[in-house]
């Protein structure tokens, strides 16, 4: 008898492929006998852009009808509150997967909700602390519409003050949300900076307005006298790529690199570009770390035990290219490793060097709590899933 994975399986304009991605890369951990015996069944369920109804609605239908064991797929902390009644009223498994665009609950959740996060939050607290390290205070801050319904720039923040900083500006793009709001307002925004130049800008973008951000910065007198900060995800291979003719530099926080020369990170890429006949990304990473973690549980996933299975999860490991994961969301959780990296973008070619290093956030830290009070947002799609 197989175990059913319901899959909550949201849109992304930005990466349509992300869910066969995330689903590739969990069946690229296993060895050839489960896969050949299909131990594992994914049941894939469409969320949209991942809203709370949608996902309770999908929820639903995967535990009630289809009868799913386990439900896993990319989601928000933030539609929790409506499923966990559901999981835990059946004695369900929830794996589920998170970009890390919010910070996560720090008081009990579930006995039954395990989470694989990319931890954007991390990446942006140790930018934070660096920058104002690296350039001093009196940075800026500017910002979509969209992306300021998250916490990135609130623990982007809270990193700068731990470091010392007590002085930061915040923009934010005002507009139709519907509609790209870079073009629009972002060269005003420059126009009226180059009077005040701040000692470093950081940018938060997604998808297209990332790409039209740096080339309205590297066409801007802001080029190469303010030193600029992108997220994680504007220094993607795939967002880098879309701006190879520009000339740029800029500095991003790295939590894992497709060419790094680990073993685990050549194994994971070998074992998911022969399964999928694709290139590896972090989406398949995070499905490959799910997948090599209940590779372990499965002798009592065969005697479908999953009590068991829920109580070794809480302490259960596993190492990653990324270094060594952790799932239940408590003071354990395993802390994410962070390079610094500068960006050099000139005539197609894209260089990226290790600076520094980024510090961690603590998972029971008493700056959980104040990210969650100052950011309030009706936000709840996954950060990117639009």
């Amino acid at each position: 008898m197989s175990i059913r994975i319901g899959f909550l399986a949201p849109y992304s304009s930005i990466y349509q492929g992300m869910s066969d991605d995330m689903v590739g890369g969990f069946y690229a951990a296993l060895p050839d006998h489960l896969l050949q015996s299909r131990f594992f069944e994914f049941v894939p369920e469409y969320i949209r852009q991942g809203g709370s109804k949608d996902i309770t609605a999908a929820v639903r239908k995967l535990v009630h009808f289809n009868n799913v064991d386990i439900l896993s797929g990319l989601m928000s902390y933030k539609s929790l509150p409506d499923i966990i009644p559901i999981i835990e009223g059946r004695k369900k498994l929830g794996f589920f997967m998170d970009m890390g665009e919010n910070i996560p609950y720090n008081h009990h959740i579930s006995d039954y909700v395990f989470f694989n996060s990319f931890q954007f939050w991390q990446s942006e607290y140790a930018l934070g602390h660096w920058a104002f390290k690296e350039f001093g205070d009196k940075g800026t801050v500017l910002m979509s519409l969209y992306d300021a319904g998250y916490h990135l720039q609130s623990a982007f923040r809270q990193g700068a003050v731990v470091a010392g900083s007590q002085e930061m500006d915040y923009a934010v793009l005002h507009g139709d949300p519907a509609k790209s709001q870079v073009k629009e307002n972002v060269r005003q925004f420059f126009r009226e900076t180059y009077t005040r130049f701040p000692s470093f800008l950081h940018g938060i973008f997604c998808g297209d307005e990332s790409v039209e951000f740096l080339r309205e910065f590297a066409g801007s007198e802001l080029n190469g006298k303010v030193p600029l900060i992108i997220t994680s995800h504007m220094a993607s291979e795939e967002m880098l790529d879309k701006i190879g003719d520009i000339s740029i530099d800029m500095y991003a926080a790295s939590m894992y690199s497709y060419h790094s020369e680990d073993k685990l990170n050549k194994d994971f890429k070998t074992s998911f570009e022969r399964y999928t006949g694709r290139k590896a990304n972090t989406f398949a990473l995070l499905g490959y770390e799910i997948g090599k973690m209940l590779l372990e549980m499965v002798p009592y996933l065969e005697k479908r035990d999953f009590n068991t299975v829920a109580r070794l999860l809480k302490n259960s490991t596993v190492k990653s290219p990324r270094g060594e994961r952790s799932f239940y969301l408590d003071s354990q959780y395993a802390l994410p490793v962070i390079d610094i990296e500068k960006i050099r973008v000139r005539n197609g070619k894209i260089d990226k060097v290790i600076v520094g290093q980024g510090r961690s956030m603590k998972y029971n830290s008493f700056i959980f709590d104040e990210i969650h009070r100052e950011n309030v947002s009706g936000w709840q799609n996954p950060y990117l899933c639009v």
